[in-house]
């Protein structure tokens, strides 16, 4: 009888595999290899997927697969075939939360590199041209317009706060979060736009979400704002947002994720002025790796045991 297997995409240490070996015996380990598995291992037995990427893919798209469980290394999971993974009754897990310091101070960083006019030092540097600035900010007393304040969005309000900002949160329920003054939900965005000196998107991408950020999203903005992207690359319509740069409708935009990825060479957007692109890193950590087992292992011994998901748990419907 061929044993139920658990493919490891995501990379794993030795001290992970042992763990995972105690924790689910009764399971094969499968890895990923370039002709196929290892031990030649039943494409369709697999029943848990750590990770995800080609060799996900394939499985999911074979369709007598007996999936249960996809525990994904990110946050998002809009590469994932919902749908389909709702109507077989797989569950996907996430690892919303493990990049929640390091965005957030990612987002903080893009703010100063505007706010303290480092992207203006930087070109100068390059000029070998010194040349003060009449002016420049400070954050204290600036208003800072959160859109979305789960784990991350609750990490950049507590640092805007240690900066002196005035925080404003939008989520879809409408209830209260640490370190945010004014709260108001999703639906009543638009009326609140205009607050912000700087606007910080971190939604997931639905279809609610995709190309919020347009012409007339950026024109409610203050003319001085900063709008910052760590959320979704498509949540951005990209051609609205460079005419709002070329326009001067905004001030400065920080993205860390672009609509479309990785950016051609030929993207005007390389080349718009008052913008600070940098390559989907905001969620670097020092050890992703084990970040993200930290997460899996729990979940794993409560799946085993026939329990319900520790933490993480991905609502298929909402798509987070």
């Amino acid at each position: 009888m061929v044993k139920k297997g658990i493919l490891l995409i995501e990379e794993t240490r030795p001290e992970h595999v042992k763990k995972i070996q105690e924790i689910a015996p009764d399971y094969e380990l499968v890895y990923k290899e370039e002709k196929g598995y290892t031990n030649d291992f039943p494409e369709e037995n697999i029943e848990i997927i750590y990770g995800w990427g080609d060799a996900g893919r394939r499985v999911i798209e074979n369709k007598n697969n007996q999936v249960k469980w996809i525990q994904t290394a990110s946050a998002g999971v809009d590469y994932l075939p919902l749908k389909q993974l709702k109507e077989q009754g797989t569950y996907v897990t996430n690892v919303s939360g493990i990049h929640s310091v390091a965005i957030a101070e990612s987002v903080i960083a893009m703010i100063l590199y505007r706010t303290r006019g480092l992207d203006y030092s930087v070109q100068k540097q390059r000029e070998k041209e010194w040349q003060d600035l009449e002016q420049l900010f400070e954050l204290k007393n600036q208003t800072i317009l959160i859109i979305g304040t789960g784990n991350i969005g609750k990490e950049v309000a507590r640092l805007a706060k240690a900066f002196g900002m005035k925080t404003i949160g939008i989520n879809r329920s409408g209830r209260p979060v640490e370190n945010i003054d004014e709260l108001y939900t999703q639906k009543d965005l638009f009326n609140h736009i205009h607050k912000g000196d700087v606007v910080v998107n971190i939604l997931p991408l639905t279809h609610e979400t995709k190309h919020l950020y347009d012409k007339d999203f950026f024109k409610e903005m203050k003319k001085e704002g900063i709008f910052i992207n760590v959320g979704r690359g498509p949540s951005v319509k990209t051609d609205d947002l460079i005419d709002a740069l070329n326009n001067e409708e905004i001030a400065f935009a920080g993205l860390d994720v672009v609509e479309e990825e990785p950016l051609p060479s030929d993207s005007p957007l390389w080349d718009t002025k008052n913008v600070l692109i940098t390559p989907h890193i905001s969620g670097v950590l020092e050890d992703y790796t084990q970040s993200v087992f930290t997460l899996f292992e729990p979940n794993l011994k409560a799946y085993v045991d026939g329990e319900e998901f520790v933490s993480n748990q991905v609502d298929l419907d909402k798509g987070y």
